[in-house]
């Protein structure tokens, strides 16, 4: 990680950190009661930039970027809880292509990544504010949305528009085993609402990389017990 992007976390931090403490000022934040209860989340992602090599010389750079997630979850007790969902990211890229010359060629592009996952967490407090560590597993699918193939195309009769035609390409896909470890906090500002914010590193196990890729990604949640 580079000191331009530790200074971007840190101003990241910083304001959604304020922006938590704003909100929980307003509520009555008691310790109430997690032991038992399932909760579900919606959140907010900034996954960073990262440099990954792969075979013959390439490589790519990504771009910050932005995505969102879903997770469900269930407390086991005050301490210990599961969490299982999904994550989507579109991340802008540059890319150094090998020629059969064995010249760089540049591109750039964009490529689409879902991530499912399930993480043990363990929450260090029992009170309604309170750091906590993840770890889990999960599985990313990959679409580099580069076309592979001949156009398919298709048509139909449209009561507004009348008979329309249209053509998809399909594109390169990839699939990886995935693993991540999270640090964060969270803010159970009521009986029922709280949020997240955590710091997630993720490895990336693809075939064709130098190593194990890995993607940092700050992410903002606000969940419901119940």
């Amino acid at each position: 990680m580079n000191s331009k992007n530790g200074m971007r976390i840190s101003k990241m931090i910083f304001a959604a950190t304020l922006a938590l403490a704003l909100l929980a000022g307003g509520t009555t934040a008691q310790a109430e009661d997690r032991d038992d209860r399932f909760e579900f989340a919606i959140g907010l992602l900034y996954q960073l930039g990262a440099d990954m090599e792969f075979d013959g010389g390439s490589s790519v750079s990504t771009k910050d970027d932005f995505g969102f997630s879903l997770l469900g979850g269930y407390n086991i007790n005050e301490h210990l809880a599961t969490t299982f969902g999904m994550q989507w990211t579109r991340v802008g890229y540059n890319a150094n292509l090998i020629d059969e010359n064995g010249s760089p060629v540049g591109a750039s592009g964009s490529y689409d990544t879902w991530d499912i996952k399930g993480n043990l967490v363990y929450h260090f407090l029992e009170g309604p504010i309170t750091p906590y560590v993840s770890a889990g597993i999960g599985w990313t699918f990959l679409d580099t949305n580069i076309p592979n193939g001949a156009p398919i195309t298709g048509c139909w009769w449209d009561p507004w528009y009348g008979y329309v035609c249209y053509s998809t390409y399909p594109t390169e896909t990839r699939n990886s085993f995935s693993y991540q470890a999270s640090l964060g906090v969270r803010w159970d500002f009521n009986y029922s609402t709280f949020a997240r914010l955590a710091y997630t590193s993720q490895w990336q196990s693809w075939d064709s990389s130098n190593g194990t890729p890995r993607f940092d990604v700050i992410g903002l949640e606000i969940g419901w017990m119940f």
